[in-house]
């Protein structure tokens, strides 16, 4: 069994367990097994065998391909432990009875058997690493497929450092672990298993005294094994807080530098790895701990059989070829043991990941009815009847909306802060659902209707422009993500932000840095309608698309706005009453309720609510 030189145990990860959320839901295209279905019992929770488990229904996808691997796995095994009894032959017959055909024979059988085993010793590890690549590949796949159909509370409610170390740290600890099973895990054992067969082909009574001794030397493994998966999970908690506490230092550079802030924040951050480094060491002095033990009671195991076996050989009731023929695979079943007893140690962690992971893997998804009717376009109107909503543990946010937006009209929705025209833009969008009540497009209930078909409809401008870390051209791209050039392009035109494009030195192929960072406000927002235009919708939702802007930005901004709602049903939430004057209907957010607003004499429109 070919091992790597070197192997630690160590793996890279560790946080707090996720809230199950309630949302009920399926996922929308992600075929994967269901891993909701099987929960682990308290009692194994956390355990290896939930990380055995928890990977089986991603392994028996390729269960042909592991059923060949294991095949050769115990070819080579069988090979190496048949070394042993030609070494017996070897010496017995044709060194001590002089038997030449017998030297030819083995000669012959142990050439044939090296290239043989090499061969396939070579294909094994190839497939090996393909399969446990590939499982870890539909891993990843899954999780982030899963994650972005979660609901907005979800993200609300997890730290995005927490989150990430799921993707990252958790899985590569998962990795390592798979990847280190069959020479580490699954190789060491089988070699266990055929070796204790050998040793009582070869002497049942030396083999019967290592039978009764064996068990003591995972005494100590076995005591050790659980409290290093405590002991992980804990530290995956401290590493996650280390991460977060990074990532929000990152994004708030611009407050902790205005206020001052360095000294504190590196204090509490000195605190959060002061926690990390004790968790770290017990971990490490457990792992200790229990490859000593396992090493220790391997040791007392070879001590106890050589003597045994010397005093069988000077006895004579113990061949000379025979104890030649039982002390390689003695040692070899001696150091399959150290080899599991190193590998516990990643399991334990892997454990850990995998509890995590599977934390994440059985969040419910928000999305409903994947599989429902089409609206392949708005022919009448979007009504909502009696609808209620309010976000977990806090009071009713909104109370009894109805309201009917036909086809091609312009309705606005303005109110203060907080009184809830963003959550009615979400519940448009589907991305949170109605308590009570319903919303109906074309008198199709929303709930009925596959989410992808409704989103198909509508373009967005947002109050908070996101724009990734990529060009300018894929970020227009984004609202069409099929668009050609000349596409791009024609909807820059429309959004008057072509010409300051193309005074950039990169023109379209510039960067627009994290967020959005090296482009103003202005300019980030022409970028999200550009990208309205582009993916010419047939509703467009405004949620305070201008709220952020000067006066002098917003009045250019809102006059690209009156082009892009051209032959559109416009739906625009806003708390400016100066962006509202050519609405058809107005409606106001008062403490929850909805209800019709007088738009007011031009002279007051400037007012803000």
């Amino acid at each position: 069994m070919k091992r790597p030189l070197e192997y630690n145990p160590e793996l890279i990860q560790k946080s707090e367990p996720l809230p199950l959320e309630k949302e009920k839901g399926t996922s929308k295209k992600w075929k994967a097994p269901n891993l909701k279905k099987e929960k682990p019992s308290s009692e194994n929770e956390g355990a290896p065998g939930l990380l055995i488990f928890g990977l089986f229904r991603f392994v028996k996808k390729y269960k042909g391909r592991i059923f060949l691997i294991i095949g050769l796995l115990c070819f080579e095994i069988g090979f190496y432990a048949s070394i042993p009894f030609s070494f017996k032959y070897l010496i017995d017959e044709a060194l001590i009875n002089r038997n030449q055909n017998a030297l030819y024979w083995i000669g012959a059988y142990l050439a044939v058997g090296t290239v043989t085993f090499a061969i396939l010793g070579t294909l094994r590890d190839y497939l090996y690493n393909w399969a446990s690549s590939r499982i870890i590949q539909d891993l990843r796949l899954q999780m982030y497929e899963h994650l972005d159909q979660l609901s907005l509370d979800f993200f609300s409610n997890n730290k995005l450092g927490d989150i990430l170390s799921r993707f990252f740290n958790d899985l590569a600890s998962l990795e390592h672990a798979l990847l280190a099973f069959i020479p580490w895990g699954l190789g060491p054992l089988l070699e266990a298993l055929f070796g204790t067969i050998l040793l009582f082909l070869l002497d049942w009574k030396l083999a019967l005294i290592a039978l009764l001794i064996w068990p003591i030397s995972f005494l100590g493994p076995g005591f050790l094994s659980r409290k290093s998966t405590e002991i992980s999970y804990s530290r995956k908690l401290e590493e996650a807080q280390v991460l977060s506490m990074v990532e929000e230092s990152i994004s708030a550079q611009n407050l902790i530098r205005a206020y001052d802030l360095s000294d504190y924040f590196f204090s509490r951050f000195k605190n959060n790895c002061e926690k990390l480094f004790q968790v770290s060491l017990r971990l490490g002095l457990t792992n200790s701990y229990l490859e000593r033990s396992a090493g220790s009671g391997i040791l007392l195991l070879q001590g106890i059989l050589l003597l045994a076996g010397t005093a069988f050989a000077y006895n004579n009731t113990l061949s000379i070829g025979t104890l030649a023929a039982f002390l390689p695979p003695f040692l070899n079943l001696s150091y399959s043991l150290l080899y599991l007893s190193q590998y516990l140690p990643a399991l334990n962690h892997a454990s850990g990941s995998a509890k995590r992971i599977l934390e994440l893997l059985r969040a419910p998804v928000f999305e409903s009815n994947p599989e429902g009717s089409s609206i392949p376009e708005l022919k009448e109107e979007i009504r909502f009847d009696n609808v209620h909503f309010r976000y977990k543990g806090r009071s009713k946010n909104l109370s009894d909306i109805s309201l009917t937006i036909p086809k091609g009209s312009y309705t606005a929705i303005v109110g203060g802060s907080g009184v809830g025209k963003s959550t009615f833009i979400k519940l448009l969008l589907g991305m949170v659902q109605p308590n009570e009540g319903r919303i109906f497009f074309d008198g199709i209930d929303l709930n009925s209707v596959s989410r992808s078909s409704v989103r198909s409809l509508v373009g967005v401008v947002f109050q908070e422009t996101f724009l990734f870390n990529t060009t300018i051209f894929e970020n227009i791209r984004i609202g069409k993500p099929s668009a050609s050039l000349e596409e791009v392009i024609e909807a820059a035109k429309r959004a008057e932000i072509h010409e300051l494009i193309l005074s950039l030195p990169m023109g379209y192929e510039t960067n627009t840095g994290d967020r959005g960072t090296k482009l103003s406000g202005g300019e980030r927002q022409r970028i999200a309608i550009a990208r309205a235009f582009l993916r010419n919708p047939q509703i467009l939702l405004l949620d305070e698309a201008t709220s952020s802007l000067d006066p002098v930005t917003e009045a250019r901004i809102m006059k690209t706005l009156s082009l892009l709602r051209e032959g559109r049903t416009v739906i625009s939430v806003t708390h400016r009453l100066s962006t509202i004057r050519e609405a058809d209907q107005v409606f106001q957010i008062r403490n929850g309720k909805l209800e019709r607003f007088a738009v007011p004499e031009p002279e007051q429109q400037a007012m803000v609510l």
